[in-house]
């Protein structure tokens, strides 16, 4: 009896003690449904956007960095949506992780290579971890009021733009 007691403490002690961890990684903190965390970052060029300056908008953010090879799949997908949707009111914006890696001047010219023009930002680490980005491309797709509606994690160039389409068209309301 005793040995049964003692395991059933132990066990509570442990998913109380992961129950505190999975808060910790974002488990409770969430941002579905929610506005999204505004931020004041500058792009390629070393203009200031701020998320706010887009509200009226359908915003897709795609967190990505140029080491990721999913990453550097989906950039002409995006380029295709921002191109196809943005008469509709679609901004597409890249944020570049904050890894440092490779410098801003470097991030410009692998982009102008690859003929993508969509508005690219340099992220920071508290950025990052207000969109709990974890793995890249993580991709949030926001209502025209700032609020998350969507979220992609990974990109699997057989399935996800047809995932990613059909969830931008959704919040565009087409």
């Amino acid at each position: 009896m005793k040995r049964k007691a003692l395991l059933t403490a132990t066990l509570m002690f442990l998913s109380l003690g992961f129950a505190g961890l999975g808060s910790t990684l974002g488990g409770s903190q969430d941002i579905m449904g929610k506005k999204a965390p505004d931020f004041e970052l500058e792009d390629v060029n070393g203009n200031t956007v701020s998320l706010d300056d887009l509200k009226g908008k359908v915003v897709l953010l795609d967190f990505w960095a140029v080491w990721c090879g999913p990453c550097q799949q989906s950039l002409p997908f995006f380029q295709n949506l921002a191109d196809k949707y943005a008469s509709k009111g679609l901004e597409v914006i890249g944020l570049h992780v904050e890894d440092r890696t490779p410098p801003v001047d470097e991030i410009k010219l692998y982009l102008e290579d690859r003929k993508v023009e969509y508005t690219h930002l340099i992220s920071t680490w508290e950025v990052d971890e207000a969109f709990l980005v974890y793995a890249m491309p993580t991709t949030y797709v926001l209502d025209r009021k700032g609020r998350v509606q969507k979220r992609h994690v990974g990109f699997n160039p057989a399935t996800s733009p047809a995932r990613l389409e059909k969830d931008v068209l959704e919040v565009l309301g087409k």
